[in-house]
This record gives structure tokens, sequence and C-alpha cells, in this order.
């Protein structure tokens, strides 16, 4: 903990009366001092009444403390959430007077316990920063906090401080080449479509016809083909559209690459998890497709998460990047979802770990109605390094049922990549990989 002059935002306050207690030292205190005494009238000797002697002024000067409750008051305020820099926090707590020192223990996102012991003036401003593992909403910081008076002789029980957390925003790649749709539907962006227009590809030359633009004539061609005077030929082309992209996100579970923790008795460790992988596809696809122009909507697989309409522009991608961050696992992969209502002729992108068949069994119908389907594996390399035998043996039977559901997607036309070492551009090769043209229907 350190001081911090940073602006912080989002402060939770709490206060409680303070209730004092004695030092369970003192206890001990008297039990030696009577110890002590006795064995002075026992044995005769007085040496040992004058050693106790300062052990009852210790614990008189503790009995005569005031019992009176006082309030203590303390706040916590973060700071703007970085995936990469961590989540920084400032923390103060307003003490009475007959305070000397408080003692604070700060839980963090981490799973790690800070316990320190400061003086008044410290603890009026305290803070530092939490390293985040994660994307999406999370606990930051929970605080308990105990005073001490009388040099340590009174002591407060520890009370619940104030709780804070944010949404931490998932990181996104640079992403150039990008699959489109079969069909391109918009009435401007920057794909050719087979309706003929303004700015697309060279479609055909034919006669001249009112309406026609002048400076599409094609003179060269005029000079060869003009049969009769006054004919001329000019060049049509395609216009050009904007893509329609849906972004599904399967936000049912949440899976650690410890294949131990996927039942939920186990401690949750580090690491990427599948909504992690997850968040950083939706947003990742989204930033790129909004900056080509393009129109993107989300879909939530489970419902917890606010859909959000496909449309263009920079509004767009702010709403979708915060919808997106909010997704967490609140749903039950044991429950029946309803399928996502999807555009006509739209790119759809399911981002899921296909644990089930849920995920698989909806890109399968959305590519047998004409769309194009993306299917992206979230989940992460699995670790079986702590598995027993019961362990491994499970993970092998929900492996081959994945290994399934993805040949099954591959023989529907579905296109299946990995998001897998993200920063290691394997993603992106990837799309570009799809990005080449393909046969319209």
């Amino acid at each position: 903990m350190s001081v911090d002059d940073a602006p912080h935002v989002d402060e939770r306050v709490a206060s409680a009366p303070t209730r004092w207690v004695l030092q369970p030292t003192v206890a001990f205190a008297i039990v030696a001092g009577t110890f002590l005494a006795a064995l002075a009238l026992l044995t005769h000797r007085p040496l040992f009444a004058l050693v106790a002697l300062p052990v009852f002024g210790t614990v008189a000067l503790g009995a005569r403390r005031r019992t009176l409750p006082e309030e203590l008051r303390s706040g916590l305020a973060l700071g703007l959430p970085d995936a990469g820099a961590g989540v920084s926090y400032r923390l103060r707590v307003d003490v009475p007077s007959s305070v000397e020192a408080v003692a604070l223990s700060v839980v963090t996102a981490d799973d790690r316990r800070h316990r320190v012991v400061v003086d008044r003036r410290s603890a009026e401003r305290l803070a530092g920063t939490v390293p985040v593992t994660h994307s999406g909403p999370q606990e930051i910081a929970r605080v308990h906090v105990s005073a001490m008076a009388d040099g340590g002789l009174h002591v407060s029980p520890p009370t619940a401080g104030p709780t804070a957390g944010t949404v931490v925003p998932p990181p996104h790649l640079r992403l150039e080449d990008l699959p489109i749709p079969l069909r391109v539907l918009g009435i401007t962006g920057a794909h050719d479509s087979t309706t003929p227009g303004e700015g697309g590809a060279f479609r055909d030359v034919a006669l001249f016809t009112p309406g026609d633009r002048l400076r599409r004539i094609d003179w060269r061609r005029t000079a060869r083909r003009a049969q009769h005077p006054g004919e001329l030929y000019v060049r049509r082309t395609l216009a050009t559209a904007d893509a329609l992209v849906v972004i599904v996100l399967d936000d049912r579970d949440d899976l650690a690459a410890d294949v131990t923790e996927w039942s939920g008795t186990h401690r949750a460790s580090g690491g990427s998890r599948s909504l992690d992988l997850g968040r950083e596809c939706a947003t990742s696809l989204a930033t790129a497709y909004i900056g080509a122009g393009d129109r993107v909507g989300f879909r939530s697989l489970s419902g917890a998460a606010r859909s959000v309409e496909p449309r263009g522009g920079t509004r767009q991608l702010d709403r979708l990047r915060s919808t997106i961050a909010t997704a967490a696992a609140r749903g039950d992969v044991t429950e029946r979802v309803r399928e996502p209502l999807v555009p006509t002729a739209s790119l759809v992108v399911v981002a899921s770990t296909f644990v089930d068949d849920a995920a698989s069994t909806m890109a399968v119908s959305w590519a047998g109605r004409g769309h194009r389907v993306v299917a992206v594996d979230v989940l992460p390399r699995t670790d079986l390094s702590t598995a027993n035998r019961q362990d491994r043996a499970a993970f092998q039977l929900v492996a081959l049922e994945r290994e399934e559901r993805l040949a099954t997607m591959r023989a529907a036309g579905v296109d299946v990549i990995r998001w897998d070492a993200p920063h290691a551009g394997g993603p992106a090769v990837a799309l570009r990989l799809l990005s080449r043209p393909r046969r319209t229907r």
C-alpha cells in the first residue's frame, strides 16, 4: 500500500460502531499476576509479589478504559480498470480521536490477503494496485477494519468495511482480414455486392440508357462496337454494401484450463478462462468489423446479458464493448436455451466451449438457413497435471463428445477456428484464411 494521487471513482463507504475489548494478552497477564501473588503467599517470598505488581498495574490501566461505542468510518474508491495494468484503489479510514492505530485486512481480486497496521495519519490515505487476470465483472477488494487504543491494550473486533467491484474490459486484438457473409445486403459499405450500382467491381458493358452517368461512357468500346450514330456504351459496376455480423457469446459456463476446477469443488486458479477468451474474441471482432464500416450485433446465449441490435458507428462500438464486458457465467448448462434471433444474410460468429449440444446445434441450424457461420472454440488448453484417474476418464468422455460436435459442424459447412494463444497471432491467421472469397448462394 502507498499514497496515490491518481483520480478514483466509484467510492464505497461503510461505517460501524467500535466495540472495545481487552487484548487476549491482558487475560494472560491476569492469570500470570494471580499465579505470582498466590506463589508469594505460599512461599512467603515477597519477590514474587513485586513481580506481580507491574502486571496488575497494566491490567488496572486497561480496566479503567471507557467502553462507550465510537463510529469507525472507512471508504474505498477504485480507479479506472485496465486489463493490463490492474485496478488501482484508494482506502481511507476516519478514526476517532481515541484510536491510536488501525489494523486493516484487504482481500484483493487475486485472492491475496494483505494485513497492515498503520497510525492515524497513514490510515487516512492508503492506496495500491490490484493485478487482475480476468476480464468482466468481479470483486476487486474487500476490507475489514480493526482499531487499537491504549498502546494496544484495547482492540475492536474486525468489522466488515467497504467492498468494491468493477467491470474490467477485455483486451482486443487488431484484426485486418475478416470473413464476410455469403451475401451483403446493405445500401453502402466496403464490400462488393451482387446488385448493380456505383462504387463496386466491374460488372459488364451495356448500351447507354437514360439515367446512366456520362463519366461511365467507355469511348474505346463505343468506337469498336457502335453500329449507329449516337450509340454509346457504358461500363456498369456492382454496388458496395456493408456486412451484417451477429456475435453470439455462450456465457452459460466459465471453464478454466485445469479440468479439476470444472466441477466447482476446487479453488479457482489463475490464467485465462473460457469467458475471458470469449469476451476477448467478441470485443476484437466487434472492433474490427465496426472499423470496417459494417453493422454488428450481439446476442447472449444465456439471455442474461442484454442483446444489442446490429448497427454501425462509434456509439455502437461503445455499446457493444460495455455489453460484452458485463457478460458473466449466470446461466445453467442443464437448462434448455432459446435460439437467438438472427437477421437474414448474416455472418454469425458463435463463441463457445461446445461442451454441450446447445451452441453446436444452433450453429448447424443457422448454417442450414443460409447464414455463414463461424464457430470459435474458446476452451483454454486443458491441464491434466493435477487430475486423478476419475478426472482423466471424465475429461476423455467430454473431449470425445466435443470433437464429435466440432466434426458435425464442419460437415454442415460451419467454419471452426480456435481462439487460443491470441497474442501469438493464431486467430488472426485463421480469420485471414476465412476471408478469402467464397462462392455465393
